[in-house]
């Protein structure tokens, strides 16, 4: 239940767990339920969570739609931060707004791209900020790189930085970048994270990455929502004196929350929370680490266009991309997107992404046509309630394709909700890897499960 008081709204979530938000800054006037809804998750250290709307992640959406915000964020950074405003920005807006003429845009802001006299390094945090976090990169022209945190350990790689994410499900992030002097410039460093709650995850990468490169002085963090309090928000100004460095914050919503209790859980829900404790703690140490001992390199393509062929998409960024090779894999996306359209079959199709492999699939999804939606799996638990008036009604739980002995959930698809479904994985050892979600899945009577391995048809 969500009780509206002026700028202030009060969410009732569940079992006496109440969000109190008072909004600071709207600057294009969305209604909030436009952007989030609430729920419970299963998590000791916060027991609430914000279930984005426009990400892709835990809910279906538009596949234009997590893009384009992207775009708008983009637009907000480069306002904000170098007093430049968009002329684009009304029709950007008015199409998330309206989930109008939103390929439009899209396709605009591709064949326009933001230009900046100065180079800029994007880092998006895994795993529900890769998408997002690439989406604003691919906003800018030449002078713009990406790369991803992962939750992943690479055994055959070393990560250039490590840092913590304290209150999350999996805290240990790694950056691995193959260029070795992909952090030596001194361009600034715009981080991109779908929300912010403390703000304490940018704390520890800004901190890391000024302990390890000097020579960074400037950063941006940047969110679809800021909920900092005003202690953490001098925190951010701390930082700034300690380090001597710069740190700007852009957000499309900005403003605080108060939670009143943490929730006094029915005897069912406390039942589901220890079970899951139990059950997971194989995949739950302190270290948190996925350990891929397989990985034999990084698919690369050459000049003469030999493909290369191993577990890992270098179009992820999770190892790094310049313009250039973004404009490269894009051409490739389109070829791949071409071949999953000649195979659909049906007129409601859901396309679903794996773990922090989200933006090649929400790519690929947004050029299959009309009637498409895309979601993502995640190792992030969430209460499920089968009540109309919760956010997560349905939940899927089964063994990553990618990642054996971790487990992942899927939410909120419905019977008969669509009559195709495709999945596209970037690696997985065996079909059996993927048999665990296929089977539940089947259970919702989709007519069609096609799953496409990313590696098969890039390579």
């Amino acid at each position: 239940m969500v009780e509206t008081i002026a700028s202030k709204e009060i969410y009732h979530i569940m079992d006496g767990l109440t969000v109190e938000v008072n909004v600071l800054q709207n600057p294009y006037q969305f209604e909030l339920s436009q952007l989030f809804q609430m729920a419970t998750r299963i998590n000791k250290r916060r027991s609430f969570l914000f279930v984005s709307k426009v990400l892709g992640k835990h809910l279906a959406v538009d596949p234009n739609i997590p893009l384009v915000v992207g775009k708008l964020l983009a637009m907000r950074y480069v306002e904000l931060v170098h007093g430049v405003k968009d002329p684009r920005m009304p029709s950007v807006v008015h199409a998330l707004q309206t989930k109008s003429r939103l390929s439009e845009v899209l396709a605009d802001i591709e064949h326009r791209p933001i230009l900046l006299d100065q180079p800029l390094t994007v880092m998006g945090f895994a795993e529900t900020a890769t998408a997002l976090g690439h989406a604003v990169f691919s906003a800018f022209g030449e002078q713009a790189k990406y790369i991803h945190t992962t939750r992943e350990q690479i055994q055959e790689l070393t990560s250039v930085i490590n840092f913590e994410e304290e209150h999350s499900h999996a805290t240990s992030h790694r950056v691995y970048a193959l260029d070795s002097a992909f952090f030596d410039d001194d361009s600034e460093v715009v981080l991109v994270d779908d929300e912010i709650t403390t703000g304490k995850t940018a704390i520890n990468i800004i901190r890391t990455m000024k302990e390890q490169y000097p020579q960074k002085t400037r950063f941006t963090v940047v969110s679809i929502l800021d909920w900092r309090s005003q202690e953490h928000r001098e925190r951010y100004e701390q930082l700034e004196e300690e380090l001597n460095i710069t740190i700007h914050t852009v957000a499309l919503l900005d403003g605080m929350i108060t939670v009143s209790r943490e929730p006094v859980l029915s005897k069912e829900n406390q039942s589901i929370y220890s079970s899951y404790l139990e059950s997971t703690t194989s995949f739950l140490p302190s270290d948190n680490d996925v350990k891929t001992s397989e990985i034999k390199g990084i698919t690369s393509i050459s000049t003469d266009g030999t493909v290369n062929r191993s577990p890992y998409l270098l179009a992820t960024g999770r190892f790094g991309l310049t313009r250039a090779e973004e404009s490269l894999y894009s051409n490739e996306l389109k070829a791949v997107a071409e071949y999953v359209k000649k195979q659909r079959k049906g007129s409601r199709t859901l396309v679903i992404g794996t773990g922090e492999f989200m933006y090649v699939p929400m790519k690929i999804a947004a050029q299959l046509g009309e009637g498409v939606f895309f979601q993502s799996t995640t190792r992030s638990p969430i209460y499920q309630r089968d009540i109309e008036s919760y956010t997560i009604q349905q939940k899927f739980t089964f063994d990553s394709p990618e990642n054996t002995g971790t487990t992942n959930f899927l939410y909120n698809i419905k019977p008969n909700q669509y009559d195709e479904l495709i999945i596209l994985v970037e690696r997985m050892h065996s079909e059996d890897d993927i048999r665990s979600l296929v089977e539940e899945l089947k259970r919702m009577n989709i007519t069609t499960i096609t799953v496409v391995m990313m590696t098969d048809i890039c390579s």
